[in-house]
């Protein structure tokens, strides 16, 4: 089958040949990976997240994060980390000097040790803000490539091992929900159609599951939408790869049970998985909208399967949500070369305010740092045993983009952009549908009726077409509204589009 190569479609990572390749300028996104350089530097729990939960599990998968260069952000985390421990190290030393002059001068040691702490506190702060994210974070200044290099040759090795990862073809998670790094799930819908029904006067053109696949992907790509990609993924769970999926399967993306997942898989292995269709590690196309710099990414994830000796077709669809960046993460668009007044007045009240819970808390951080060889020891010595005893799981759990993620549009039109993007590209994937079942002659009248089922409510109550709504915390609606003054289980007026309120709420946020 010859398919036509689609102008926007953004190439990735060796995509199997039978979806259309396309260029594209570059696949990160600057103003989100800067963002979450902004993150790491100004709040220590996301730094020692992205340190622990990525950098030092060497045996599990990496959550995929869309549009966001995690090299770059991760050698950033581990210099917001040395700086962290160097502020945790003089504030552990402080408050030792504080407890020994204690009973010698009660009242003057207090006074004295809450401000030193909070002038330690300040100079960090005011680096970070003014040293750091205004200096190299800012749109203007902002160059991935200068990001400040790992001091150990074992952790350069490790971001370039996790760079390559990102860019492959393999989703290995540890959840429940397999889309792991794309965001909450937003809608699922699914239907059977039969495909031995021919059209009238017509005989049915036997197709196969790469031909649907292939002609979806041609037709997806086509949209003039921004940043629209398309690939071929394959979702596994990371607790499945010891023993639930066959030989072959297992080869690909497990050839080291002590090491990582494998990051990609052959373009063979794919086609003989989709061929299948029920097996547990599954082929998905990914096509994935990005918005507003890519802070607004959507991604529908479409299977297709044929069953009962191709007489039937199953069809199922999963749109995901990456929300936009929490906006204590923006501060480098706000931010001059140097502070104003007020603005170092603010960044000094603020700092007195989190010193004394910094200067309590750094003892433990500095003794946490100083066992951190031994408990590590500790981990992958458990982590053998689990694999030893067939139990481990090389999931991914944590993803770097989903936890930077509001659950908040600051901006009416991202509201209506993410509706723009999911329901422009359903329509296209089921028109695609229809054109592709009346190409081989088969009756499409089922197929339109749930089209238009889908399209016009977002929710089907019966039949063979099944819709959930699992915007967990944002919004009981199919379209996940975020927004501020919206509650989560809005009312939705009966017959309106889905997730729109039955009365805007009187505070619309910013």
């Amino acid at each position: 089958m010859t398919i036509p190569t689609p102008p926007n479609i953004t190439p990735g990572p060796q995509i199997p040949h039978h979806v259309p390749p396309a260029t594209s300028p570059s696949r990160f996104a600057p103003d989100v990976t800067r963002y979450l350089c902004t993150a790491v530097h100004t709040d220590t729990k996301f730094a020692r997240q992205a340190v622990e939960q990525i950098l030092e599990e060497p045996r599990r998968a990496v959550a995929s994060s869309p549009g966001v260069d995690l090299a770059c952000v991760l050698r950033h985390a581990l210099a917001a980390r040395r700086r962290q421990v160097r502020r945790d190290v003089v504030l552990a030393l402080l408050l030792l000097i504080i407890v020994i002059t204690l009973p010698i001068t009660f009242g003057a040691t207090l006074v004295f040790g809450f401000l030193a702490a909070w002038i330690i506190v300040a100079i960090e702060s005011l680096t970070v803000h003014y040293g750091v994210v205004a200096g190299q974070l800012k749109r203007e200044n902002f160059a991935p490539d200068q990001a400040p290099q790992p001091l150990s040759a074992e952790n350069r090795r490790r971001i370039e091992a996790i760079e390559r990862r990102d860019r492959g073809n393999v989703v290995v998670f540890s959840l429940y929900a397999p889309f792991v790094g794309y965001g909450q799930t937003m809608s699922t819908w699914s239907f059977v159609l039969g495909t031995d029904r021919p059209q009238e006067g017509k005989q049915v053109v036997p197709f196969t599951v790469h031909e649907l696949n292939d002609h979806l992907a041609a037709r997806i790509g086509d949209l003039k939408l921004p940043g629209v990609r398309v690939e071929n993924l394959l979702l596994v769970n990371g607790a499945d790869l010891l023993y639930g999926v066959d030989d072959r399967t297992r080869a690909e993306l497990l050839p080291d049970t002590a090491g990582p997942p494998r990051e990609r898989v052959s373009p063979n292995l794919l086609r003989e998985l989709r061929e299948d269709g029920k097996g547990r590690a599954r082929p998905y196309l990914a096509i994935r909208v990005t918005g507003w710099s890519g802070e607004l990414a959507t991604t529908l994830f479409l299977r297709c399967a044929l069953l009962s000796d191709r007489k039937m077709l199953f069809i199922e669809g999963s749109s995901s949500l990456l929300a936009p960046v929490r906006e204590q993460y923006r501060i480098a668009d706000q931010l001059l070369g140097s502070p104003t007044p007020r603005q170092w007045w603010t960044l000094v009240r603020r700092a007195g305010l989190r010193a004394p819970a910094l200067l309590i808390g750094a003892p433990f951080s500095v003794i946490a740092g100083l066992f951190s060889p031994l408990i590590e020891h500790r981990k992958q010595r458990r982590q053998s045993r689990e694999i030893r005893h067939r139990s481990f799981n090389y999931g991914a759990a944590f993803s770097i983009r989903d936890a930077a993620s509001d659950q908040l549009y600051y901006r009416y039109f991202q509201q209506l952009d993410r509706e723009l993007y999911a329901k422009t590209v359903e329509h296209r994937v089921l028109d695609a549908l229809v054109d592709f079942m009346e190409d081989h002659n088969i009756d499409s009248g089922d197929l339109i009726q749930r089209q238009a089922t889908i399209n016009n409510m977002g929710l089907y109550a019966g039949g063979n077409v099944t819709l959930n709504s699992s915007a967990v915390g944002v919004g009981g609606s199919i379209a996940g509204v975020f927004r501020r003054g919206q509650p989560s289980g809005a009312p939705v007026t009966p017959g309106s589009p889905a997730g729109t309120p039955a009365a805007p709420p009187a505070n619309r946020g910013k």
